[in-house]
């Protein structure tokens, strides 16, 4: 049995080819990690980032005097107040982001 401590030279057009595949997994593995640190980035932009909010509106509701304010809600951009007034109870719908009164439901007792 003889020892071999050396490879034995490969053809050229093997070795041209080996040359190819070697060149072929470098390119490979680059583009994976674009990927992937592509997709990471994006992960952490996702967690980090802070939803844009609109404006808070301001403005005053003019109530008659004596009028008292039974409740509140809100829902989306809508908030709805619910006042006693000396003729009965009212509901009052309020669009949130620019404070204009979308409309008014009378409640009446039968």
């Amino acid at each position: 049995m003889s020892d071999q401590t050396q490879d034995e030279p490969l053809d050229p057009k093997v070795e041209a080819i080996r040359r190819k595949m070697v060149r072929l997994l470098m390119v490979s593995g680059a583009i994976m990690m674009i990927g992937l640190m592509t997709v990471l980035i994006a992960i952490v932009y996702k967690l980090n980032a802070t939803e844009a909010t609109a404006p808070a509106a301001t403005g005053q509701l003019s109530l008659p005097a004596g009028s008292q304010i039974l409740s509140t809600s809100l829902s989306d951009d809508r908030i709805a107040i619910t006042v006693k007034l000396s003729s009965g109870n009212r509901v009052i719908y309020i669009h949130g982001l620019d404070g204009r009164r979308i409309s008014q439901l009378s409640i009446i007792e039968e």
